[in-house]
């Protein structure tokens, strides 16, 4: 079969099962939108009887091998490699059977192997018509290329003589081994060699001259525009994002059931319903906001043609409809307009989380205008944006440059990159520059201040090729090479630095060894350099602190204490979360922060509030809050050693279930989803991993392990 043959094949099997439409009045309409065909039975109905028998043979051998999972995973690497060696005409076979490998593995659920090894494509020469150009359009003839993909690449470039490699992919891809322990890197790479010894004066922050004056930033993050979004949908759905056009209920609700339950249950005392059913409001250019009409659903569908169905600015199962990107851009300007801030922010994903839909044109068009609506509402502010692991494509894939040197598997780094540069935000700042460093850069502020933005995807446990040599080369990407040199040139003439990324070095997503990799960094420059560290990606309003590499993480002695980084909660509300937003009172000098300020919307108040726009609240200030008798003195800023001692003392007790549930609230903005932290007289299990093991640990595997 063809190459163009069989990416089409599979685009028009994608295409039938995920863009129909469903009304909501027929139950057996419904049910038929739950029908699910496996996109790759089409491919294999049209191969020859060689190559069929050649797949099969070959399940066969990988089906009987004899041993624990976490062996057969490790297996099927080394014999895929073996397979791609011996054949290399046929890598599209072992792609296919491969896929069909993990299905018979996963009793054929195929979202056990979706976006998980397998099979996206990156190579732009899959797209027709296509360029860099950010006005360009992108047609996609599928998402799935089975003659090259970043699975086969990982497969090809694979060290399978290093059995630590092997453990770490099975148990961040195939959940089949046991967490391996994670060796000292200074060991394995050296990485106490990759910079200067630490001179004792850089143990103290520098001297500073004029640090009185006092300036605001504004942090934003986690958008997640959802481009299909549409009213009227079900926005309690069994596979999230809700709010689409193929979104079903786990239960489809009975002749007798009314959706306004949904409503009565947040609100018991609320009976006047005013549902936002307002499919066509919208922003105009002068920023005002227009309702449209009203369109009366359930005078056509009944009150139970959907369990929960989407309003017009969200859902808690949804990502955010255009509409409301453009409320909360909106409502930034205006608090712009008081607090005057600076610069802003960014730190990563604007593309959403359906993955079933996307491809390289949905995540050019949520990408160009989520930064549109930016620059229109920030006018001149400059923006000093990061790459979330949506914020690519295929998701979460990040090429190292040196195994790419045309950039064809990093086409949407360039594509942003120029955009970036249209739009004004890095004054002065070489395109080049930022495509050598998968848009990662270093921009000196006008006040002096660095802020270095990486790209987390470099050390992303879902990026495939993050796995390549993973215990033999610490610095694939060559990222950590390009931060260290950027950071030894600010020590030397005393310059502070903000570091930023999207997925947070702690997170269960990073890869246990880079995480060490950059806290042994942190260490070494911290706190003479690195004044701040800033990340989005877990949704929720959190922090980390860094403890001396010869403590514990539940050793929180004040000497031990090295550095701390600030985890901004999201703007979309999926995942049972209010929007939110902060901004930062900022030192002159020392780039130190002094106070947070934090911003959120009820969403299910928009539910029933006749189509108006959503009511922002001013939520908390960190220091006004954790130090009502400023104790904390006014002139110290809310480093780690105030995070340490007003936060993450209480939140180790376990007695305290007042304060734990206090800091839930503020991760989930008060939402419905807002888990209960009260077990008994202690705090429940939920509580303590997401609170103590979130701020209490640094490190990536530590916060894994932290978990009860």
């Amino acid at each position: 079969m063809k190459f163009s043959t069989i990416v089409l094949a599979l685009s028009s099997v994608v295409t039938l099962a995920a863009g129909h439409t469903v009304p909501g009045l027929n139950q057996l309409t419904k049910l038929n939108k739950r029908a699910t065909t496996n996109p790759i039975d089409s491919i294999y109905n049209d191969l020859s009887d060689v190559e069929t028998d050649f797949i099969n043979d070959h399940i066969t051998n990988l089906t009987s091998f004899n041993g624990t999972k976490c062996n057969a995973c490790k297996n099927k690497i080394k014999y895929g490699q073996t397979l791609l060696n011996e054949y290399p005409d046929q890598s599209h076979l072992v792609s296919l059977l491969l896929y069909k490998y993990c299905l018979v593995s996963n009793n054929n659920t195929e979202s056990k192997c979706d976006n998980t090894d397998f099979f996206v494509t990156t190579n732009s020469d899959n797209y027709e018509n296509f360029n860099t150009s950010s006005t360009s359009g992108v047609t996609s003839v599928g998402s799935v290329n089975f003659y090259d993909n970043d699975f086969l690449h990982l497969l090809k470039n694979f060290n399978v003589s290093s059995d630590l490699d092997l453990t770490y992919y099975c148990y961040f891809k195939g959940s089949t081994c046991d967490l391996p322990e994670t060796p000292d890197v200074n060991e394995l790479y050296g990485v106490n060699t990759w910079y200067p010894a630490k001179k004792p004066e850089y143990s103290v922050e520098p001297a500073y001259t004029n640090n009185t004056e006092r300036f605001n930033v504004l942090h934003i993050t986690d958008f997640h525009l959802q481009q299909y979004y549409q009213v009227g949908t079900e926005s309690n759905c069994t596979s999230t994002p809700c709010c689409l056009k193929t979104s079903v209920a786990g239960t489809l609700p009975g002749k007798n059931y009314n959706f306004t339950d949904y409503y009565t249950s947040l609100d018991p005392n609320n009976k006047n319903y005013g549902i936002s059913f307002y499919p066509d409001a919208y922003y105009d250019e002068n920023d005002n906001y227009h309702t449209g009409e009203y369109y009366d659903f359930p005078a056509h569908r009944g009150w139970n043609f959907e369990s929960l169905p989407a309003t017009s600015f969200g859902g808690y199962l949804c990502d955010i409809p255009e509409l409301l990107f453009n409320n909360t851009m909106k409502y930034v300007s205006q608090a712009h307009a008081d607090k005057d801030f600076e610069f802003v922010v960014f730190t990563g994903d604007l593309v959403s989380h359906d993955l079933l839909n996307c491809d390289p044109q949905m995540t050019k068009d949520e990408e160009i205008i989520s930064f549109n609506i930016m620059k229109h509402y920030l006018k001149d502010i400059p923006v000093f944006p990061t790459l979330g692991n949506h914020d690519t494509f295929p998701y979460g894939q990040l090429a190292p440059l040196h195994f790419d040197a045309n950039n064809s598997y990093n086409w949407n780094e360039v594509l942003m990159n120029n955009l970036w540069n249209q739009l004004g935000w890095l004054a002065g700042t070489n395109v080049s520059t930022l495509n050598e460093h998968y848009s990662g850069f270093s921009y000196v502020t006008p006040r002096g201040l660095k802020v270095i933005s990486l790209n987390s995807n470099a050390y992303y446990q879902k990026n495939l090729w993050s796995y390549i040599d993973l215990s033999t080369n610490g610095d694939l990407f060559g990222q950590w090479q390009f931060l260290i040199d950027e950071l030894v040139a600010s020590e030397e003439i005393g310059q502070r630095v903000w570091i930023m990324a999207h997925i947070p070095n702690g997170d269960s997503d990073a890869l246990p060894l880079q995480s060490r990799i950059f806290g042994q960094i942190v260490e070494r420059f911290s706190p003479y350099t690195i004044a701040n560290i800033f990340y989005g990606h877990t949704h929720q309003d959190q922090f980390h602190i860094l403890h001396s590499s010869n403590t514990t993480s539940g050793d929180t002695a004040a000497a031990d204490i090295v550095n701390m980084a600030w985890v901004l909660q999201s703007v979309t509300s999926i995942q049972y979360l209010n929007p939110s937003w902060r901004y930062y009172e900022v030192e002159n000098e020392s780039f130190n922060i002094m106070n947070s300020y934090n911003y959120y919307t009820k969403l299910n108040e928009t539910f029933t509030n006749s189509g108006a726009e959503p009511n922002w609240n001013f939520e908390y200030s960190a220091r006004d809050l954790y130090d009502p008798n400023s104790t904390w003195p006014l002139s110290s800023p809310l480093n780690a050693t105030f995070w340490n001692d007003y936060v993450l003392q209480k939140v180790a007790n376990q007695s305290d279930v007042e304060f734990n549930q206090l800091y839930a609230d503020l991760q989930y903005r008060y939402s419905p989803g807002t888990p209960n932290c009260k077990n008994g007289t202690e705090v429940s299990k939920a509580c303590y991993n997401g609170n103590f093991c979130v701020l209490s640990n640094f490190y990536s595997d530590d916060y894994i392990n932290c978990q009860i």
